[in-house]
């Protein structure tokens, strides 16, 4: 059972497939494939980090359309990578999770929809993801409010903005695609930033009929992936302290504000007060100009409650002011910590996996948890990066989930389990690396509640998919 077709889901099948593994079945509770790209349709919404490198290793995209494809894109690949890989007749659309519990008895996992419809399976890998479960904004009356209100990932898009008050809450990685093309079309556009973002220019471009012609010959394809690998990681060094890519992002980052933003004064609120990289990096070429619109207002007063009409807003004096909004727009993100909660997930002994994380999620090198048999997550706790692509850590893992599998079979047994001593062990020795880094030093969704760093991997990439390659099977129990 794989649950969730996003790109570690479709990851997850292809790999199954391809090791010769066809008793699968896929579940996604959206209507289409796509996981983040089918859900993040908002305007203006594109990957990150460029596009050879948001593609399969072993599925190169000749199609791209520029160096950082947006979503209705990245969902076409996906979508014929699950077509050229006979995926698809394996995937129930519209079909939400309730609960799954392993069966002590039989080694196995005894699965139901919502819909009551129950499924039993050996293996478990759950491929929802860190950003599945919506957050909205903790704010007094935001339910009281009477105007047209959406969060970013449930976008609309037969909504009318023209000539429409709009307001935004957020300044991330979203909200900072999002702003520009409403800034076109809004009325009226106010941003409410809690915190500024560190923003560097996005070094995007359109790709022409020679790219696309080069990039279908194998080896010109490995070399432009190979360099924005090792961009990527020299990257990854601007998140240590003192070191030269850490000045050099920082300067450009000065530099790309200075050129952008007239405004010595809105250049000043948009200057984060937190070293670089404790927060996700934001790559932009719009967003800064969009602020300089006349039609466009960055709020930085806090938010004091949202009204039936708009939002109050109270500044450092106590004093308070209402804008009025026909439409509220909520970029805030995903709740990580709790991205698994709205599932009812039981292992050994009735250990539910709300208990076991209830310091936060943890697990070994984010694929395995002790206490559940023949679980597999896939980009689960402390694997995500600020700095390269996801796809980069999705594929090391399905690997290894698929190679654990097989050995299950090899020795002829029915489950494997990660050593309690062993997690512990492992991450004990993480948040000691975690608890000295640059993600340590703010409030950001790689924290939970409690303050650990949840979600981040601290170091870089060769790093991980060795340390997933090595896991020994001795560190494991099988039954």
């Amino acid at each position: 059972m794989i649950l969730g077709a996003g790109m570690s889901g479709l990851c997850m099948a292809i790999e199954l497939k391809r090791a010769g593994v066809h008793d699968f079945v896929i579940l996604e509770k959206s209507a289409g494939l796509g996981g983040t790209w089918w859900d993040n349709r908002y305007p203006g919404a594109q990957v990150d980090v460029p596009a050879p490198l948001y593609s399969f290793s072993f599925a190169p995209n000749p199609l791209w359309k520029r160096r950082f494809a947006d979503a209705a894109e990245i969902q076409a690949y996906m979508l014929a990578c699950a077509q050229a890989q006979g995926v698809l007749p394996h995937i129930r659309f519209g079909t939400t999770l309730r609960s799954a519990s392993f069966d002590e008895r039989s080694d196995r996992w005894q699965l139901c929809t919502a819909a009551d419809e129950p499924f039993d399976a050996q293996f478990f890998v759950c491929s929802t993801g860190p950003l599945s479960r919506l957050r909205w904004p903790d704010v007094p009356g935001l339910n009281d409010y009477r105007g047209r209100r959406l969060h970013s990932s449930r976008w609309d898009a037969g909504l009318a903005l023209q000539g429409q008050r709009v307001g935004v809450i957020g300044t991330g990685s979203t909200a900072c695609q999002l702003i520009p093309p409403l800034a076109q079309v809004a009325a009226q556009l106010h941003v409410f930033q809690r915190t500024a973002n560190w923003v560097l220019p996005r070094l995007d471009r359109p790709y022409n009929a020679l790219d696309r012609a080069l990039v279908r010959l194998p080896l010109y394809a490995r070399a432009v992936r190979a360099f924005w690998f090792n961009v990527l990681e020299m990257g990854r060094r601007g998140f240590e302290e003192g070191s030269f890519m850490r000045r050099a992002m920082l300067a450009n980052a000065a530099r790309h504000l200075q050129r952008q933003v007239s405004d010595a004064a809105l250049r000043e609120r948009l200057t984060p007060p937190y070293a670089l990289g404790c927060k996700r990096l934001v790559y932009s070429n719009e967003f800064y100009p969009a602020l300089m619109q006349p039609n466009v207002e960055l709020v930085t007063d806090a938010i004091s409650r949202v009204t039936a009409t708009g939002i109050v807003t109270v500044d450092g004096a106590g004093q308070l002011t209402e804008r009025p909004l026909d439409v509220l727009v909520c970029a805030t993100g995903f709740d990580v910590q709790h991205s698994l909660a709205e599932m009812h997930i039981t292992g050994r002994n009735g250990q539910t996996l709300d208990s076991a994380f209830a310091d936060g999620p943890v697990a070994q090198l984010g694929l395995t948890v002790a206490g559940f048999p023949n679980l597999f997550l896939m980009l689960g706790p402390n694997t995500a990066t600020g700095h390269t692509s996801t796809l980069l850590y999705i594929e090391p893992g399905v690997r290894w989930a698929v190679r654990a599998m097989q050995e299950v079979a090899r020795r002829g047994l029915r489950s494997i389990d990660i050593k309690a001593a062993v997690m512990q062990a492992y991450n004990d020795g993480l948040q000691a690396r975690l608890a000295g880094s640059v993600w340590a030093g703010c409030r950001s969704w790689y924290r939970s509640d409690s303050g650990r760093v949840i979600a981040i991997f601290p170091g870089f990439t060769r790093e991980y998919v060795k340390a997933v390659e090595d896991q020994r099977f001795e560190d494991f129990v099988f039954a």
